[in-house]
């Protein structure tokens, strides 16, 4: 069933170290949404390299773009939580600072939202693509584990570029989602499907960092992307014992 056009667009941008992409990244958005009334929170996480200062610089006086400077408690699944509760649009988009979530696809994403509580980008649909192949391979397989250890339908439970209704967002527990780092997607996701929301997947390509070095540390990451999914494994089992 169609519901309403969304009236305000809030985009919450977490970012650290990313004084080389940001203000482009802002830029793009700002292009990509201008047929939307919208707002950019940047929730930076006290970044050593003056991202956060580039961008009050930058868009001082405007109140469409907002930094958030978080001074403890560092972490990315926290720095969305932040910034998902101070964002005042009746749709929120998260996407990344590097350019892994390219702004072009935004019109898109927040369109099907007439349509559907929550639009998901997906890399492993029909369409969609990563750089480099072993990478997209052991991403694609690891999915394949998130979806059957889990019972989800979800091609890509860690890409974490979305756009959500509000009062969708508002129905989910933070507590139980937004700790860790990109782990809080699959225990979003997992949620969201309990809950019954309309989510649409649309096919993306996995865009290029333009600049700086990424933050994630691979093997501490896989262990905790690993962990997530095994707890939610173990939850649903639990579940289906009492129902």
């Amino acid at each position: 069933m169609a519901q309403d056009a969304p009236a305000l667009v809030s985009v919450v941008v977490p970012a650290y170290n990313e004084k080389e992409n940001i203000l482009p990244l802002i830029k793009e958005i700002r292009q990509a949404l201008a047929a939307w009334r919208h707002e950019i929170l940047v929730v930076d996480d006290s970044s050593p390299d003056g991202t956060a200062a580039l961008v009050q610089t930058e868009f001082a006086g405007e109140p469409a773009v907002r930094v958030i400077v978080r001074r403890q408690d560092p972490g990315l699944a926290k720095s969305i939580r932040e910034g998902l509760e101070q964002a005042r649009g009746d749709a929120v988009v998260v996407m990344d600072s590097d350019f892994n979530h390219e702004p072009r696809y935004l019109p898109i994403m927040v369109d099907a939202l007439r349509h559907y509580d929550g639009v998901f980008g997906s890399r492993f649909l029909y369409g969609g693509k990563m750089a480099p192949l072993s990478r997209h391979l052991l991403s694609w397989c690891f999915n394949m584990f998130v979806r059957l250890a889990t019972g989800g339908d979800i091609t890509d439970s860690l890409y974490g570029f979305f756009a959500i209704r509000r009062e969708v967002m508002a129905r989910c527990d933070f507590n139980l989602i937004f700790w860790g780092y990109g782990d809080y997607c699959i225990r979003l996701l997992y949620y969201l499907q309990r809950h019954k929301a309309a989510l649409l997947q649309i096919p993306i390509v996995n865009g290029q960092r333009r600049g700086g070095t990424g933050n994630s540390a691979f093997l501490k990451v896989f262990a905790q992307y690993t962990h997530a999914t095994l707890r939610l494994a173990w939850e649903g089992r639990l579940e289906s014992k009492h129902t």
